[in-house]
């Protein structure tokens, strides 16, 4: 399936949600009205019902209510799903300028940027444009976290690989499904603060559920008050007795006001993210997998005999049942005859003491299915990317390698190969001819392949290797560290990673850019020998032309590789293909004359 014929699929999925979105409108519509003519009809019959009482004019009554309550759970349900059609609509119009090349929608994950990891700043992992805001689909703070966490990682095995890409093959395929998970996710945005405040909630100690005085409380005074409310509807007892229990509870309520406004506070901005929570692992356990990966996420939601569905269906239940005081008339008459803001409150509290300790776990799995959906998301807009495989010996072997960031029209592949450790490639060529370009696309393609993902290339064979990059040192005014300075400690990290044994494939560029040149050449040079007697493994890029007379020296770890550039007079072009050897143009003073710097 090439780009149009996706494009094609996400326009036809576009239509097709409108079409259902427009249908619901149409709902809503008839909804309004019939629900305001049984409101107006309920006001009617209890005016007939004061004035004389009798047995039709009260069952009208409780039929015209019993259908306003009716219409309005209708009508938020119906709402709920006109927006997770909207959503639906936004999600595959988004896939659509991803397909484009525009991915600036989804978040950049620029916190996460750190100078001092082993590669992520080099890379481009995060902030505009980058690896993590391209892959990233996630809908909770978790999995955006767990992401960010996942591509800062390469400690793995080949079974995990393995799983892995067996899992995010099958999510690949399973859109309608990635595709409802996202489009629930978004009904419930993702903010800074959401994990503190689902914590927050869960260890927060429960206050009415230990007090005997309000369980009897909610158990006795509905009792009496309903009671005497029938009686006062059949003529046998005074209305003023009816209300003064009503006022009572009232006035009970209203003295628990203050807390239960909190926990209110706490249903409608921090409990309704577990709402949505619940909704994804609905989706979750109702979903068949084949994957042994997804398949114990599944399973893992049965903890001690506890169904996670069967806890957040209750939870759902109890918070829009919560959610009814809300509305000025349901919440005084609620709280008039059933004391309904004591009684949800409680019943929060009792699902708190049942299910709490279960949550946390809960949503790491949710975490890990929304990355895996992000995953399953990059595999089925790349169709032409294949899934890797993992080596005993050969480092990277791939054909037409590229940079799965560059739009395929204007992509430049190579053939790449490192089959042993111990093996290094220096690589020469002008200025902008693609060296650093191709360090990214080595280091991006590993990451991705260590993540069990299909890489940008028609074959590729990896092995499980550390990653490790020198190529964007920056000084430090806070640490009073100068650039040299900065490349040094870098420099000197690498060794020491080495010195404790630990296979990695460096990406180096131009070794000592901070000092004079013929420091820059004569450290350059001792730096790799040292490498060498490493046994290290990599690829350093440079402009330095005597740095490539090692191979002579180390025909059996150093190859010269270079990007080469086509100089026709003043006119200059590159085809930015990987050739073997040392490069024979350089750039930098036709560039400068271009662009004015100087005039012979």
């Amino acid at each position: 399936m090439n780009s149009n014929k996706l494009i094609q699929n996400y326009s036809d999925r576009v239509k097709s949600f409108q079409i259902q979105a427009d249908r619901i409108r149409k709902l809503l519509i008839g909804f309004s009205i019939m629900r305001f003519v049984m409101f107006v009809l309920f006001i009617v019959s209890i005016v007939f019902l004061v004035r004389s009482f009798n047995l039709i004019t009260l069952s009208f009554c409780m039929f015209s209510f019993t259908v306003f309550i009716f219409l309005i759970i209708q009508y938020i349900k119906k709402t709920n799903i006109l927006k997770h059609y909207k959503n639906l609509i936004k999600i595959n119009l988004n896939e659509i300028d991803v397909l484009n090349n525009n991915f600036s929608k989804f978040y950049h994950g620029e916190e996460y940027i750190n100078r001092e990891h082993g590669y992520s700043y080099d890379l481009d992992l995060f902030g505009e444009g980058s690896l993590y805001q391209y892959l990233n689909r996630t809908v909770t703070l978790v999995g955006r976290e767990l992401l960010a966490n996942r591509l800062e990682e390469t400690k793995t095995s080949e079974s995990i690989i393995k799983s892995k890409q067996e899992a995010i093959s099958e999510l690949g395929k399973k859109i309608d499904w990635r595709h409802n998970f996202l489009a629930t996710g978004h009904s419930c945005p993702v903010t800074g603060k959401e994990n503190k405040k689902i914590d927050f909630w869960i260890d927060k100690p429960v206050y009415f559920i230990t007090k005997s005085i309000y369980k009897f409380l909610v158990l006795a005074l509905p009792i009496v008050t309903v009671s005497l409310l029938i009686l006062v509807m059949a003529g046998t007892v005074h209305y003023s007795i009816f209300t003064l229990f009503a006022l009572i509870q009232l006035f009970i309520a209203s003295i628990q006001l203050g807390r239960t406004n909190k926990e209110q506070q706490i249903v409608s901005e921090e409990l309704r993210i577990l709402k949505n929570y619940a909704k994804l692992i609905y989706l979750i356990e109702n979903e068949s997998f084949n994957s042994e990966l997804l398949k114990k996420l599944q399973n893992d939601l049965q903890t001690k005999g506890i169904n996670a569905k069967e806890a957040f269906r209750k939870l759902i239940r109890i918070i829009d049942a919560f959610d009814t005081r809300l509305n000025i008339f349901l919440g005084v008459i609620l709280n008039a005859t059933l004391m309904w803001d004591l009684y949800s409150v409680m019943r929060l509290e009792k699902w708190k003491i049942k299910y709490g300790s279960n949550v946390k776990l809960w949503i790491k799995i949710i975490a890990e299915f929304d990355v895996y959906c992000s995953f399953g998301n990059y595999e089925y807009n790349n169709p032409d990317f294949v899934y890797p495989e993992i080596s005993e010996e050969i480092v990277v072997n791939a054909k037409d390698l590229g940079h799965p960031l560059i739009p395929a029209n204007k992509r430049i592949n190579n053939d790449f190969e490192i089959n042993k450790l111990g093996q290094i490639d220096i690589v020469t060529g002008a200025n902008m001819a693609g060296k650093s370009t191709f360090l990214r696309t080595v280091g991006i393609n590993l990451l991705i392949a260590l993540n069990g993902m299909p890489v940008c290339a028609k074959e590729y064979t990896f092995k499980i290797i550390d990653l490790f990059s020198g190529m964007r040192t920056a000084d430090s005014l806070k640490e009073n560290e100068s650039y040299f300075y900065a490349e040094l400690k870098r420099l000197k990290y690498i060794i020491e990673k080495l010195q404790n044994g630990n296979p990695t494939l460096l990406l180096l560029d131009e070794i000592l850019k901070g000092t004079n040149s013929v420091d820059k050449a004569k450290g350059s040079w001792k730096f790799v020998e040292h490498l060498i007697s490493l046994k290290a493994t990599g690829i350093v890029a440079t402009h330095d032309l005597t740095l490539c007379k090692i191979e002579k020296e180390f025909p059996e770890n150093i190859a010269n590789k270079c990007f080469e550039v086509d100089i026709d007079g003043q006119s200059i072009s590159f085809d930015y293909k990987l050739k073997s050897g040392v490069t024979k143009n350089m750039n930098a003073s036709i560039l400068m004359k271009q662009m004015g710097l100087f005039k012979n």
